[in-house]
């Protein structure tokens, strides 16, 4: 029987994840407002909200020349859109069928982006000289291993941005020898900006990335990026009269009637020393914690440090993903102490995850004692069950109320509705955490080393 080629494989099986655990309803205002501009599009033809039934039910909208829109970067509403005037025919209309089209919407667009991040990650793996099967054990961790999983659920634009980031940089190590590859990366990364401003920290290690390219390259790259750029520009302006996202446009938001007055720039104000050293901690490891929502990413500094340490190439991967990553903390520690937002960890990191993950492969490479072994497979098995108890709540609680207390309590909900439904979601994680410790063999240390890079 032939066998499926390998991204299918992953691209399939990830989907499927997303498949069985992607949301039906609205749960809060980030993902509802982007829903309301889908919903907006699809029965109104138009990107002004007024009308939209979710507008009652959230707060990130604006009023702009008599008209409201939502705050939320216009790329993945359209991508929904397009879902919903292609089921709309079917009779699936958020009218008839809310909750199976909020579900539709998602999947085909969150979800696609969700398997396509799973996808660059095995390109990675294997571009790195892993076989196979490490590859797609590596491939699995990215997925279920972090943060992306929760918020692969919701019309939330992290995963896709993070994702088409991830394929830019791909094809940025490629775009030397390829115009294609470096059309592609141009492509990727205008499609991440425009999926999530914050992607603008991708610029520098693209660049670092594509570092030796020749001058026709980069003209290729660019050329590639500039259409979405300028459509996306193009949109902020008409609907907010600037190029400034409309989220950190302070003229929209002077209007103390709006739901965000009295918070839009509390998030956004100057903190003095003391509450930048309690950020630092909170994104580290207190409510936000890197390391306390995803302890995977403890394997990842592992794995930089083994990169680093290699040939030129794999050195300049390193660098880019540590540029990238520190370059979003500062943003973060700086200019948007969230620390009260009604968040399942700190989502904004969702937009690296799949970057980070790329050193993945190295550190698991370098292991050589059972105690190693043995610390990396709990690590690995912690990641996998709080990104599947962040799926029950990847937003709610209280403000600045832990996600675990808020999870905790959506499953202990969970489970008194229908205990079944509780018992196979439990069955889900461990299955999950066999399934990827079984991909990636970690008793077997007969893996390439990082330096294939070099060779590719």
């Amino acid at each position: 029987m032939k066998r499926w080629p390998p991204l299918v494989v992953v691209f399939v099986a990830a989907f499927v994840v997303c498949a069985l655990l992607t949301k039906t309803h609205v749960i809060s205002w980030n993902d509802g407002s982007r829903f309301a501009t889908v919903e907006s599009l699809v029965d109104q033809h138009t990107v002004a909200i007024d009308d939209s039934p979710f507008l009652p039910i959230i707060g990130d909208w604006y009023r702009y020349q008599g008209k409201t829109y939502s705050d939320k970067p216009p790329l993945l509403a359209a991508s929904g859109a397009a879902v919903g005037f292609v089921v709309a025919p079917l009779g699936i209309t958020f009218e008839r069928y809310r909750g199976l089209t909020i579900y539709l919407v998602t999947l085909f667009t969150v979800g696609a982006w969700f398997a396509t991040g799973c996808c660059y990650v095995y390109l990675f793996g294997r571009l790195l000289g892993y076989e196979r099967r490490r590859a797609y054990g590596i491939a699995a961790l990215s997925g279920l291993a972090t943060l992306s999983l929760p918020y692969a659920t919701v019309l939330s634009n992290h995963v896709p941005c993070g994702a088409a980031a991830l394929a830019a940089c791909y094809h940025a190590v490629r775009a030397r020898s390829s115009a294609r590859d470096a059309a592609l990366t141009g492509l990727f990364g205008a499609l991440a900006y425009a999926f999530d401003p914050t992607a603008v920290i991708f610029v520098a290690p693209l660049a670092l990335l594509m570092f030796g390219a020749g001058p026709r390259r980069w003209i290729v790259a660019i050329a590639a990026s500039i259409p979405l750029l300028a459509a996306q520009l193009a949109y902020t302006a008409g609907v907010s009269g600037s190029i400034i996202p409309p989220a950190e446009n302070r003229s929209l938001w002077m209007d103390p009637t709006l739901p965000l007055y009295a918070t839009m720039w509390a998030a956004y104000a100057t903190p003095t020393p003391s509450e930048d050293v309690r950020n630092l901690v909170n994104l580290l490891v207190g409510g936000k914690g890197l390391f306390v929502y995803t302890p995977l990413m403890l394997i990842v500094v592992s794995g930089l440090r083994v990169m680093f340490r290699t040939g030129d190439l794999s050195r300049r991967l390193a660098a880019a993903i540590v540029l990238t990553f520190v370059t979003l903390f500062v943003l973060l520690l700086v200019f948007q102490n969230d620390a009260t937002a009604p968040n399942f960890g700190e989502r904004r990191y969702v937009d690296v995850f799949w970057l980070l993950s790329i050193a993945l492969g190295p550190a698991l490479a370098q292991l050589r004692t059972l105690a190693q072994r043995r610390i990396v497979a709990v690590l690995i098995g912690l990641s996998i069950l709080i990104a599947m108890l962040g799926v029950l709540a990847p937003f709610g609680g209280l403000a600045g109320e832990s996600g675990f207390i808020f999870a905790f309590a959506a499953f202990s909900e969970l489970a008194h509705r229908s205990w079944v439904q509780a018992a196979l979601d439990v069955v889900l994680a461990v299955a999950a955490i066999v399934l990827t410790l079984r991909l990636l063999r970690l008793e077997s240390t007969s893996v390439a080393s990082a330096g294939a890079l070099e060779g590719s």
